[in-house]
């Protein structure tokens, strides 16, 4: 492995030690990922998580742009979607069940009557086996059994996490049905603050969704089957809008609580197949920019609906509590509660059928 032209100071690099454990009976590490440019990568293999993201803003200082915990145990007892790979189906399963080839599967309740983000023990809590096979990248792997958390068949899932020399962190994942039809949705689940680790809210970023529609929600965010126009509401995100002159302040003109909403990327420019570009969010104060590129059909894009509400579990980062709306997560994927929603693409998958994907974060500055 070569060592990067630009050294980060030791200080602000997390302690891989501190994540070398064993988990029902699988190694845990924390794989450092790096380029040549300094920027820096740390994930976990315990649900696949990314822990931290160095990038320079404006002033080339290297700062932590995602929440995340300094150690195993941090990780174990934080937030479980923190920074987390989801799988096997991201988002919610309405009721915690669907119809395929004509029997009802029943999945695990995790998020009221609810499946949310593969259920109680998802891959956000699964270890998956990891193998750095140079300074820039990470394989990991983590096969679904048929059953396990009601889903039927199993599936087979390969992950690669890359740092390209364009300070991009690029998501790589296939996953293919083995012996049974199932179902599949995938997603990224980073916490990202372009401020840095001390910053304690992300309204003042600024953010593009480059989407036409969002997808209709109950009020338990089950995907209902419509796709309205952004068009005259809170979520016409399509121009750049600074996120505190629109989340909850009296004053903005289609003022929201926050977000946690889904929207049908804008794939008109991209082939089928290709990347298309889904968000764009700047930090004015750092001057560092994020893109978001994706295959995926739709994303997430969520803020927390409650300010400085903490989030789950134990401190974070140098003792640090979350709390909603500190940070943004983008998060590409699927048609959301597609099983249960025949007019959405299907989301299933027949023995040897593989779904397969990319994301990309993309770093800059202004």
């Amino acid at each position: 492995m070569t060592t990067p032209d630009i050294a980060i100071p030791a200080d602000l690099l997390l302690n891989p030690v501190r994540f070398a454990r064993d988990i029902d009976s699988k190694p845990v590490r924390l794989f450092m990922l790096r380029n040549q440019q300094g920027m820096t990568v740390g994930v976990t293999n315990y649900g696949a998580k990314i822990e931290q993201i160095l990038v320079p803003g404006r002033d080339g200082r290297f700062g932590d742009v995602v929440l995340g915990y300094d150690s195993i145990e941090g990780v174990v007892g934080g937030s479980p979607s923190v920074g987390a790979f989801i799988g096997r189906y991201a988002g919610r399963i309405g009721n915690a069940r669907f119809m395929l080839a004509g029997k009802e599967h029943v999945l695990a309740a995790n998020n009221g009557p609810h499946c949310l983000h593969g259920g109680l023990k998802g891959s956000r809590f699964r270890v998956f086996d990891a193998v750095q096979r140079d300074v820039s990248s990470v394989e990991m792997r983590y096969v679904f059994a048929d059953g396990e958390e009601g889903f039927p068949g199993t599936l087979a899932l390969h992950l690669t996490y890359s740092v390209t020399e364009a300070n991009e962190l690029v998501l790589d994942y296939e996953a293919i049905a083995q012996d049974a039809p199932t179902v599949a949705n995938l997603t990224t689940h980073a916490f990202f603050n372009l401020e840095g680790p001390e910053s304690r809210s992300a309204l003042a970023h600024e953010v593009s969704i480059y989407a036409n529609r969002y997808f209709e929600m109950t009020p338990d965010l089950i995907a209902t089957g419509k796709l309205l126009p952004v068009e005259g509401t809170p979520l016409d995100l399509r121009k750049p809008v600074l996120l505190n002159t629109r989340v909850r302040t009296p004053q903005a003109v289609n003022g929201i609580a926050g977000y946690d909403d889904c929207f049908e990327v804008d794939r008109s420019a991209a082939s089928a197949g290709a990347l298309a570009l889904c968000a764009r969010v700047s930090a004015p104060a750092s001057g560092r920019v994020m893109e978001v590129w994706s295959t995926e059909p739709t994303m997430q894009f969520y803020t927390g609906l409650i300010a400085g509400e903490p989030l789950a579990g134990g401190p974070g980062k140098g003792g640090r509590q979350y709390v909603q709306q500190q940070s943004l997560c983008f998060e590409p994927q699927g048609y959301p509660n597609a099983p249960n929603v025949p007019a959405f693409p299907s989301a299933v998958h027949e023995p040897g059928q593989s779904r397969h994907g990319r994301t990309v974060y993309r770093f800059s500055v202004t």
